[in-house]
């Protein structure tokens, strides 16, 4: 298995040095023409528009052109670099905890909410990734919120996360070094280095992570190795390379916390007596219109007293690999045309060992029913992408053109095994059991594997295949005072599935999609530090499966709109927007109950269910003084529910773990005199309101309102000849216990990071 692993990363990597197109997202740094319609190639350089402060003030890759974010009619949020390290954080879920309208995961990482719809929608330099979203190496991070499909593709209409990586630097050489210690034998050390020239410049990084949990058996191993190089070419011309890899192993995602019951059925006598399950012994004892779970369950004893301790046995694990290349050329032909070419290719490698299901409903006695699974995939994408921005003036007004082709491909390789009915079954299941963690110890994986009798034995092979074609125009009349922009895209969608031998359970449809979704915005400006803008735009999901017919799912729809204003007041201190969004997905597929009664066969689907989310965001970022900054962000849903339903009790049914009001804030004081001078004191709150757990019928249950705080303390100091710099932070200071996402997870308890770290 890993010969074969390591045999076709090698091959891949090699096939990478003959790459050679582009992403067509450009990655511009925000300037405004100004009048001139010259392109200027430091517009599509990253290195180019270092932002200091919390929020930046320019997109890269939000839009394709290069503008600044005040002038743009889309909601983007931004935050850089050193916000990543004021909160000391390792992953990308801790730092958009302070973005309004973001809800993620304190588990899972790759799953996170955006104005109310769940999915994976993260990107690594416009490049979609499945999973690591470490924070190694990142130099911002961006959420592009609305149906941005036209610049990313196949998307949740919520909107899109983009982080950009550290990109080398010209004429300039050195470096920074950090290690930190904390709680629960948390260990950290991380070291970048940046050597540049007049043509040619490197960065390097590399990193390592030892860590237990605060949970019973967690722990992560996480290492990082890191590098960019970028070549001025010919002239006017740059090339860049960036390489990744990453590599963890860890247990910290049981969904053994997320146990949930009926307050009526648990711990009652007379349930743990008649050994049902919680709706047949509801329905049994005239409850049956009382939902099956309308609490936590309390399953683990007076210690504690809702699961947030439980995980599976210590050598249960999650283990993840990741490598990444993307290779970059930018050419300036002429004084008003830009080509973009960008080939990308990744490597995700995925192996969990753990339970796989039925651990969420505790019996009455606090048993459990569980499966445990030995799963695996092993995905690689590759990417050509080519784009040509061309600016032009007609009359008193000025353009941006761009177009652009993208080519995607996705391989998924699974393994599993083939039983007696020559059936392919994608994972290494042990027989159903039961298992009660309050007097029971824990249950080991490789134990667990052991006792099974399933080998893997056969492969899985998904090819996804993606193209798609983009145009959109930027303009700019009365003298930048209206600005307006407008695109389309073209997706088409195919997948196929494989195996390496005939099985009786083959995936019968081959789904395939294809749509144009167009983008309109624009944007006036009130003042020159004043706009309001309007935006609407549409999305498009496949739904992979597929009926009994062998026919594919239908794809799911999105649309949405902003309304709402931009501000760079007080020159620039004040700088934020607030808007009034509406997303809507449609086309949504649940089962025809109905006609597979009638037929005998299943699944058969019906469509016409429908989602919509409606609400205000604010997002600021206020300088008072020079060393004193501030952000503010907050999220008021006035709607988040079921639309549209052929199910009649679904309809109004609020989405799952979107909390109507959400506030975030954070402040950081820099001390410039005095005795205090050198230090640095901040901190932050994020309060959400209660919200249910999962939009169901039968589970009312929910996550109760809470309120964290973190806390920050820096001191800044010469070391030698060298800057040096001690950090303290303190996270959920009071301790709160608390619960997120749809998972239903527990947040991290009090904890502290301790960092020092140097520049060179």
């Amino acid at each position: 298995m890993k010969t074969h692993r390591s045999h076709r990363a090698a091959l891949c990597a090699v096939s990478l040095l003959l790459l050679g197109s582009t992403r067509l997202i450009a990655q511009t740094a925000a300037k405004p023409a100004s009048g001139d319609e010259t392109i200027k190639l430091s517009e599509f350089s990253v290195s180019a528009d270092r932002a200091s402060g919390y929020r930046a003030q320019s997109a890269i890759t939000a839009t394709g052109f290069g503008s600044n974010i005040i002038d743009t009619p889309v909601t983007i949020n931004v935050i850089t670099g050193e916000f990543v390290a004021d909160l000391g954080a390792t992953l990308q879920s801790e730092v958009l905890r302070y973005v309004p309208g973001v809800i993620t995961s304190p588990n899972y990482e790759s799953q996170m909410i955006i104005r109310g719809f769940n999915g994976l929608q993260a990107y690594r330099n416009g490049q979609y990734r499945r999973q690591l979203y470490s924070t190694w190496g990142m130099d911002r991070i961006e959420v592009i919120k609305g149906s941005s499909s036209i610049f990313f593709g196949l998307v949740r209409p919520g909107g899109v996360v983009n982080y950009i990586t550290k990109k080398p630097e010209f004429k300039s050489q050195g470096g920074d070094a950090r290690v930190a210690f904390g709680s629960w034998d948390f260990k950290k050390a991380e070291f970048n280095y940046n050597y540049g020239g007049e043509k040619l410049a490197g960065r390097i990084g590399v990193g390592a992570i030892d860590a237990e949990g605060w949970r019973t058996g967690d722990f992560k191993k996480e290492h990082y190795i890191g590098g960019s190089l970028a070549w001025k070419i010919f002239k006017d011309g740059l090339i860049s390379l960036d390489l990744e890899t990453v590599r963890r192993t860890n247990q910290d995602r049981e969904s053994a916390a997320v146990l949930r019951t009926n307050s009526r059925y648990f711990g009652n006598p007379a349930a743990i007596a008649s050994g049902l399950g919680p709706r047949a012994w509801l329905n049994a004892n005239g409850f049956a219109n009382v939902p099956t779970f309308d609490i936590f369950a309390p399953a683990f004893g007076p210690d504690d007293p809702y699961g947030r301790k439980a995980t599976m046995g210590k050598e249960t694990y999650s283990f993840y690999q990741s490598y990444t290349a993307d290779l970059e050329y930018t050419q300036k032909i002429g004084p008003s045309l830009v080509y973009q070419l960008q080939a990308n290719f990744a490597i995700d490698d995925f192996e969990i060992l753990r339970s796989i299901a039925g651990d969420q409903e505790p019996f009455a006695d606090g048993t459990v029913r569980y499966e445990f699974g030995n799963f695996a995939n092993y995905r690689d994408s590759y990417n050509f992408d080519n784009k040509f921005t061309y600016r032009f003036a007609l009359a008193d007004t000025s353009h941006s053109l761009a177009f652009g082709q993208e080519s995607q491909r996705v391989y998924q390789d699974t393994p599993g095994w083939f039983d007696l009915q020559r059936r392919f079954n994608d994972g290494k299941r042990g027989a159903s059991a039961l298992w009660n963690p309050r007097t029971q110890p824990l249950r080991n994986g490789p134990a667990e594997r052991a006792a099974s009798a399933q080998t893997w034995n056969i492969y899985r092979r998904r090819a996804e295949k993606l193209l798609g074609y983009y145009v959109g125009l930027q303009s700019e009349f009365f003298t930048g005072r209206f600005r307006t922009i407008v695109g389309a895209r073209r997706s088409e969608y195919t997948r196929n599935t494989y195996y390496e031998r005939a099985v009786t359970n083959p995936e019968g449809a081959t789904p395939k999609t294809k749509a144009d979704t167009p983008l309109y915005g624009a944007l006036v400006k009130l003042t020159p530090a004043l706009s309001a803008f309007a935006t609407y735009s549409e999305s498009l999901e496949p739904q992979l499966g597929a009926d009994a017919d062998g026919k594919g799912l239908d794809p799911v729809t999105g649309k949405g709109y902003d309304i709402g204003f931009k501000t760079g007041l007080l020159d620039g201190r004040l700088s934020g927007s607030v808007s009034f969004y509406g997303v809507k997905r449609e086309n949504l597929s649940a089962r025809d109950t109905v006609r597979e009664n009638a037929s005998g066969r299943q699944p058969f689907f019906i469509y016409n269910n429908a989602e919509e989310s409606q609400g205000i965001e604010l997002d600021l970022a206020y300088s008072p003084l020079a060393n004193w900054q501030i952000i503010v962000g907050h999220s008021h849903a006035t709607k988040a529910k079921v639309v549209a339903s052929t199910s009649p009790a679904r309809i109004g049914l609020p989405l799952a773990a979107f909390p109507k009001d959400v506030l975030q804030l954070w402040t950081k004081y820099d001390v410039k005199s005095g005795g205090l001078n050198g230090w640095s004191f901040g901190g932050g709150l994020r309060d959400s309101s209660a919200v249910v757990f999962a939009s169901d019928q039968n589970l009312t249950a929910k996550m109760p309102a809470y309120t964290t705080v973190d806390l920050l303390a820096q001191y800044r100091f010469k070391f030698g000849n060298r800057n040096a710099q001690v950090q303290l932070n303190v996270r959920n200071v009071t301790n709160k216990e608390y619960r997120e996402s749809a998972f239903g997870a527990f947040g991290d308890p009090r904890n502290f990071l301790f960092s020092l770290s140097t520049k060179f």
